[in-house]
């Protein structure tokens, strides 16, 4: 029988260990790691000095290299994908160890979650969506500062200005809809949307409902869900963020009412939700 959970991984201040919260405590998964990556396909990290990427097996310090150094990776549902170092590629991991498969050209950045998979154009700064197969990729928007994924659509902070707002694609073409005013960053995950307002840092949830669900209420609504912290990692039933007092002094977990939350570890570099499974 397999478990599956949806959890947060944390790597520690000295980047020497990295632990997943599990049944209210905390385990030590492995370690050292340099950066954390996770999703709906599970953890990968990269390794201090050469940058090797290496997957978690889901099993304390039993971990898998598949692959070299990249850019920068994007784990979701469908699989692993990485950019090449130089950003000239963008690649996608096949399941055997140091095997990639080369889906796209040259690309400033990579996004993915529950959605689907998408890549920023290095000129024109246009987004992509990745369609499943090998440089079969759609244009669907034009740039903005930064983009998140969450389960049901890609959402995106205009450049011009910048911060402006915040637009949910429409699924068509490169239609958007602004649903937000400016913001500082965004993130997404199953839960929804998340944006950081950009004088305060306070955070705001935006968990879209479509016309499919009710048609009497709106597409979407926003609220205020926490203070500053300093980053933010969406899971997909709940939020976990790192304090800014001091910087990254506590792991926090949404409690999912008002602005509630609930200290769940201590100090760490950084944080990221993943799913993780058992046998």
């Amino acid at each position: 029988m397999t478990r599956t959970e949806h959890s947060v991984f944390a790597l520690s201040p000295d980047k020497n260990g990295v632990h997943h919260f599990h049944d209210g405590a905390w385990i030590r998964a492995g370690g050292p790691a340099d950066r954390l990556f996770g999703g709906g396909g599970g953890l990968v990290a990269t390794s201090p000095g050469g940058g090797d990427v290496h997957r978690y097996l889901n099993t304390p310090d039993t971990w898998e290299r598949i692959g070299g150094p990249g850019a920068t990776f994007a784990v979701t549902r469908g699989g692993i994908f990485g950019l090449a170092p130089d950003r000239s590629g963008v690649y996608a991991y096949t399941g055997s160890p140091g095997s990639w498969t080369r889906i796209g050209g040259p690309a400033s950045e990579i996004y993915g979650g529950g959605w689907g998979l998408v890549a920023t154009g290095p000129g024109s700064g246009d987004l992509f969506h990745y369609l499943g197969s090998p440089d079969t990729w759609v244009r669907i928007g034009e740039p903005g500062v930064t983009f998140a994924v969450t389960d049901e659509s890609v959402y995106g902070l205009s450049a011009n200005p910048v911060g402006g707002g915040v637009y949910r694609y429409d699924g068509q073409g490169t239609s958007w809809t602004r649903i937000g005013g400016p913001a500082g960053r965004i993130h997404g995950g199953g839960w929804g949307l998340a944006a950081t307002d950009p004088v305060s840092g306070d955070l705001f949830g935006f968990q879209y409902v479509g016309p499919e669900d009710d048609p009497e209420i709106s597409p979407g609504t926003w609220r205020q869900v926490g203070g500053p912290g300093a980053a933010f990692s969406v899971g997909y039933e709940t939020i976990f963020g790192l304090s800014t007092n001091p910087v990254g002094g506590g792991v926090y977990r949404y409690d999912g009412q008002d602005t509630s939350w609930t200290r769940i570890g201590g100090p760490a570099d950084s944080l990221t939700a993943a799913l993780w499974w058992s046998t």
